[in-house]
């Protein structure tokens, strides 16, 4: 053959080749469109699509992004199967899997990748036999666990038959304690986002040992398919560049869009704000959850106890403990005799309790434990205290405040958190917490409207403290908000305040505690700080409800003389689910004038 032969040959081979290849891409996205695989919810799934856009926006993830569409995206898919098949499915195997399942992509040529070492050793390494929801509870304290976290964890045997347990967890790394820049970066500016998959047990450790927090472990009901279309999607994150910000996609976000590859119908739930709490009421909701486990952190777990114990009962296993008391357990009816072995176990297994005993009395009590264990009674601590049963975080309150400026109708939105007049029973302790809180009041004599409040991150935890468990109470306060001068007036400040107290359970429904606050307000006229001590009581009661007793006084530096003080009575009833009404009178009282409040709130959770 000659040269010149070959010389048009070659282009003739080449063309004909492209239009093989651009002719076979035309006719699987024709047979796609027909199967309206580009609104499948799966499909959506898989690329992150909200509000008609991608929530991942780095071009190695989504291939259309000069002209995003699902169809478009789509189309660039299979184009890329065609033209870089080796490369394109070992990057996107997920997609070949979905669109292969719905097109028999073998029939265009398209054949499953073979030479993906890395992809094949994820496979090996990390089985998904069973993939389950894990929920780590909430520090209210700390910035990055204020919300709890949620993540994936998937178990089963590796190619070595080794039973192996691995983390899915999307997060992100805070380099700076400034309150501004953190707030700044979480909610406009955007955080890098960190993807990985790691040993379960690191996380176990960490979170249930050194951070003191419980880990809830949902199973989740899936098919085989979509449980493996779930696997290769996580491995078409890794390497993808991911914006984390916190109000629109966090740690609970992404995971509800990679659970929702199972079930679509959980992207629903994406309404205003997704809480790593919510993706678990989501999966319930949905009905994705088949098994419940827990993890209770040590202190959580004795901590408990002290409150659901006979206070009498508590007291004899303490004195066993503390005092080398000898205590019968034989007059206990076998519940609570259960509940007191229990007990005993957890006080022994604390750490502070054991290095105050020597190794004789350690063995000897448990000994005793050992001897009293009836094991037929079913005893599990999880069963007190469910996140799954506390009321959704986000709601939107209207309130009715009569004083005597005022007659006026409060319009509250809080995005994620809780209150503390709430319904707390699900939690360790009476606590708040506001993130991204705005109240509008509106005058209804004069419709004339100002900003109440903006809060930026405030919380308040009431953790009850006793001798075992000493726990100190907090609070922290950062926004803006209307704050009262010696006259009784509102008055619009920026404020930052903090405070520390004690908390003391006089009842397992009656909680008494004392704090003191201390803050700064400031606006361009004016700054001040004062301090702020409060004592009160939190008393649940029958009928879903409880009453919250306040009495507090504001002293600001400058005017020492002249201190503004309330008595707060409040009433709040959550018998209805995801709806709370709270009545709640202040009087308000300075050395020259006084006030009575009223208000009447009505808040529906969503």
């Amino acid at each position: 053959m000659s040269t010149k032969r070959i010389s048009w040959l070659l282009p003739a081979f080449l063309f004909l080749s492209f239009n093989s290849f651009a002719s076979d891409t035309r006719t699987a996205f024709n047979k796609a469109l027909q199967l309206n695989l580009d609104s499948n919810p799966k499909w959506l799934s898989l690329l992150h699509i909200k509000n008609d856009q991608p929530q991942i926006t780095d071009s190695r993830f989504i291939l259309s992004d000069d002209n995003f569409s699902p169809a478009k995206e789509l189309e660039k898919t299979l184009e890329f199967f065609f033209e870089a098949p080796d490369v394109a499915k070992c990057r996107f195997p997920a997609r070949y899997m979905f669109l292969d399942h719905y097109l028999d992509l073998q029939n265009y040529g398209v054949l499953p990748a073979e030479d993906c070492p890395e992809l094949n050793r994820y496979k090996k390494y990390v089985p998904y036999d069973q993939l389950n929801l894990i929920f780590a509870s909430e520090v209210l304290a700390s910035a990055s666990s204020m919300m709890g976290h949620s993540f994936l964890n998937a178990t089963g045997k590796n190619f070595n038959s080794t039973e192996v347990s691995h983390s899915i967890s999307f997060f992100t790394e805070f380099d700076s304690f400034n309150p501004a820049v953190l707030i700044y970066d979480g909610l406009v500016a955007g955080m890098k986002g960190l993807f990985i998959v790691r040993p379960f047990e690191k996380d176990l450790n960490r979170y249930s040992q050194s951070e003191g927090r419980n880990v809830w472990s949902f199973s989740l009901d899936i098919n085989d398919f979509d449980r493996d279309l779930i696997k290769l999607h996580i491995w078409e994150l890794k390497d993808v560049e991911i914006e984390y910000l916190f109000q629109s996609y966090n740690c609970a976000t992404l995971t509800l869009y990679i659970l929702s590859i199972a079930n679509p119908e959980l992207i629903k739930e994406d309404i205003l704000f997704v809480s790593p709490l919510d993706v678990a009421k989501a999966a319930s909701k949905y009905g994705m959850i088949k098994d419940i486990g827990v993890e209770l952190s040590d202190d959580w777990a004795l901590k408990m106890l002290e409150q659901e114990i006979d206070r009498k009962v508590g007291k004899n296993i303490e004195d066993m403990v503390f005092k080398n008391e000898n205590v019968q357990l034989d007059h206990l009816d076998q519940n609570s005799r259960r509940f007191a072995v229990e007990y005993l176990y957890r006080l022994i297994e604390n750490e502070k309790v054991k290095s105050n005993l020597s190794e004789k009395r350690l063995l000897e009590l448990t000994k005793l434990a050992d001897a009293n264990l009836d094991s037929s009674v079913d005893f599990d601590l999880s069963e007190f205290k469910n996140p799954l049963k506390t009321p959704q975080d986000s709601l939107f309150a209207v309130s009715y405040v009569q004083n005597s400026d005022d007659n006026a109708i409060d319009l509250t939105i809080l995005p994620a958190s809780k209150y503390l007049y709430g319904d707390n029973r699900q939690y360790f302790s009476e606590s708040e917490l506001k993130i991204g809180e705005l109240s509008v009041r509106v005058d209804t004599d004069s419709a004339n409207t100002k900003l109440q409040s903006l809060t930026l991150y405030a919380f308040k935890t009431l953790a009850p403290s006793s001798d075992i468990l000493p726990k100190y109470s907090g609070s922290f306060y950062l926004g803006y908000r209307q704050l009262l001068d010696k006259d009784l007036h509102e008055n619009g400040y920026l404020n930052l305040s903090g405070g520390i107290g004690k908390s003391k359970r006089f009842h397992k429904d009656i909680l008494l505690f004392a704090y003191v606050d201390l803050g700064m307000a400031a606006k361009p006229s004016n700054t001040y700080f004062y301090a702020e001590p409060a004592v009160g009581a939190i008393v649940n009661l029958i009928a879903d409800s409880k009453v919250m007793l306040e009495y507090k006084m504001t002293t600001e530096q400058n005017d020492l003389q002249t201190s503004i003080q309330a008595f707060k009575t409040q009433y709040s009833w959550y018998g209805q689910d995801n709806w709370t009404l709270q009545l709640s009178h202040t009087y308000l009282k300075t050395s020259s004038t006084k006030d009575n409040e009223i208000l009447f709130s009505v808040a529906r959770h969503f």
